[in-house]
C-alpha cells in the first residue's frame, strides 16, 4: 500500500521541504529516515526546515540558496 506523501523535498542538499497538505503543530514527519516534529501548523505549499539553519545561513530549495535566514531557524519550524 502506497503511503501519501505529505511533503515534497527537491533535492537532497535542501535544507526546506514543502507542504503538500496542511500539516499540523506537534505531527511528526518522517524526511529521509530523521524524524522531524513540527512546531507550527504549515499551511499547504509552505516551507518547514528540515534543520536547523543559522542566523545569515541560506535557506536551499532546489538545490540552490533561495534566501537567508533573518533569524536562527530551528528544525520543524515554518520557513
Amino acid at each position: 500500500m502506497n503511503k501519501k506523501m505529505k511533503y515534497l523535498k527537491i533535492n537532497p542538499a535542501d535544507n526546506v521541504a514543502v507542504a503538500l497538505e496542511a500539516l499540523q503543530a506537534g505531527e511528526h514527519i518522517l524526511v529521509d529516515g530523521v524524524e522531524i516534529c513540527l512546531h507550527a501548523d504549515i499551511p499547504m505549499g509552505h516551507k518547514f526546515a528540515l534543520t536547523n539553519i543559522d542566523e545569515k545561513a541560506h535557506i536551499v530549495k532546489y538545490g540552490y540558496p533561495i534566501g537567508h535566514a533573518r533569524t536562527a531557524i530551528q528544525q520543524g519550524d515554518w520557513v
